[in-house]
C-alpha cells in the first residue's frame, strides 16, 4: 500500500455522507486507501458497509469501529486512524474535508517532508490535510494530545523543528461545515 487517506470521525456521519463519493474517487486497489475509523459511533461503519461494501470488499475503503471508555481527543484519535493504516505516507484527512489537490503530492512525498494545504488557514481546513511519510509520523511518535496548542499546529511545528520541509499543495474545496 503506498498511500491511506486517515480519517476519523465521531457524530459526523452527516459530513462524511458529504464527502466520503468524492474521496473515495481517488482510491485504487492495492495503492491506495481510505481508513475510516468511527470512534464511539455505531453509525458510520453500517452506514458504509451498506452503501460501499465493492469498496470496502476490494480494500479500497477501510471502516472500523473503535468503541473506548477514553473521551474523545483528537491527538489520541488521530494515532488511532494513522496507526492502523497500511501506507507508506499516512494523510490525515477530516472527515468534513475532501482529498482534492494532495493526490499528486502525496505519491512524492519524501521522509524528509511534510505536506499541508496552501489555502487561507481560516477557511481551508488546513489542518484537517496533512500528509508525511510513516517514517516520519514514527519519528514524531504521532500527534500530542496536549493543550498547549491545538493538535494539527502542534504535529506540524515538531515536523519543522526536527528539520522536516514543508511541501504545499494548493486545494480549492472548501470543507463542510462544522455547524448543522
Amino acid at each position: 500500500m503506498k498511500i491511506s487517506y486517515c480519517t476519523n470521525c465521531h457524530n459526523r456521519l452527516w459530513q462524511l455522507e458529504q464527502t466520503i463519493e468524492h474521496n473515495l474517487s481517488f482510491t485504487k486497489v492495492g495503492e491506495i486507501e481510505l481508513y475510516v475509523l468511527a470512534y464511539n459511533d455505531e453509525t458510520i461503519e453500517p452506514y458504509l458497509m451498506e452503501h460501499y461494501s465493492n469498496h470496502i470488499a476490494d480494500g479500497r475503503l477501510v471502516v472500523k469501529t473503535h468503541d473506548d471508555i477514553k473521551p474523545y481527543s483528537f491527538g489520541y484519535v488521530k494515532n488511532l486512524s494513522h496507526l492502523l493504516g497500511q501506507g507508506r505516507v499516512l494523510f490525515n484527512l477530516d472527515s468534513d474535508n475532501y482529498i482534492d489537490g494532495v493526490d499528486k503530492a502525496l505519491i512524492t512525498l519524501q521522509d524528509g517532508e511534510i505536506l499541508v494545504t496552501s489555502m487561507s488557514y481560516l477557511k481551508d481546513g488546513r489542518g484537517g490535510r496533512i500528509g508525511v511519510t510513516r517514517n516520519t509520523f514514527n519519528q514524531l511518535n504521532g500527534y500530542l494530545d496536549n493543550q498547549r496548542r491545538p493538535d494539527d499546529d502542534d504535529f506540524v511545528f515538531r515536523a519543522m523543528q526536527m528539520g522536516k520541509r514543508l511541501k504545499h499543495a494548493e486545494c480549492t474545496k472548501i470543507p463542510i461545515s462544522n455547524s448543522l
